[in-house]
């Protein structure tokens, strides 16, 4: 439960963007993204989010039956993030180091599981739309889809070393609905489509974004999400240092 919840709740921050476009047209999906970012309240908000405390309450079903947990989580993009499952656990990434605290126990982050949060960290940026400005990212618009009953147009990101990952904007609304890409599934030991849909969109602090997910791995049901609260903050390094032992 932990690694997965983790790794879900890294990728909880996103906004959004309309139009309609021909798979490969660069300018086209650029000018989606520019739009997402504008609809969510712009550059200057955005950036101020890029370190974030939040708090959410939501449902884990990696082992098969729900699990309902609390967690706090406290985020600077793209690579350190810090998550406390209250009374069960905490998680923490700082760049290509990571531990897991249990009880009063500390452990160093095996090598491949630091892997698969640099994967969803990663892949998080991406989704925050903001970074996507840099031409380091290849983005592709890949025409329409329909996301239950909604009309959206669909942007392709890739970059050396970071998840391919497709990005669903609403036509109407502007904001980011759907999102996908390949990671590793901590529970069963192999590659995942690990899928999130974003609504119930709310205006915090002049930055409009999604408040309940659900993430599905290869199609099934893996948890379900509210945030309770959020906000940027200014966090220092020792936030996301090695947690120490009680």
């Amino acid at each position: 439960m932990r690694k997965s919840i983790a790794s879900f709740v890294a990728l909880s921050l996103l906004f959004a963007w309309t139009g309609v476009a021909q798979p490969g047209d660069d300018d086209a999906a650029r000018a989606i993204i520019n739009k997402a970012i504008k609809a969510g309240g712009g550059e200057k908000n955005l950036a101020r989010f890029e370190s974030t405390i939040m708090k959410e309450k939501g449902t884990y079903y990696g082992m098969g039956e729900g699990l309902p947990y609390t967690s706090v989580i406290h985020m600077v993009r793209p690579d350190r993030f810090k998550m406390e499952v209250l009374d069960v656990f905490t998680l923490c990434l700082n760049g290509d180091k990571g531990w897991i605290k249990t009880g009063q126990d500390v452990m160093d982050m095996p090598k491949e599981e630091v892997e698969i949060q640099q994967i969803n960290q990663r892949a998080g940026w991406i989704m925050s739309l903001l970074p996507l400005k840099d031409k380091a990212y290849a983005v592709e618009a890949a025409g329409a889809a329909d996301v239950d009953g909604v009309k959206t147009s669909v942007v392709k990101v890739s970059r050396k070393d970071y998840p391919t990952v497709t990005l669903y904007f609403d036509k109407k609304s502007d904001h980011l609905v759907k999102s996908q890409f390949k990671t590793k599934s901590s529970e069963q030991k192999k590659e995942v489509m690990a899928e999130f849909r974003f609504s119930e969109f709310k205006t915090v602090d002049g930055v409009t974004m999604p408040h309940h997910v659900v993430m599905k791995h290869d199609g099934k049901l893996f948890v379900e999400a509210d945030v309770t609260e959020m906000k940027a903050a200014k966090l220092d390094a020792k936030t996301f240092a090695k947690p120490a032992s009680e």
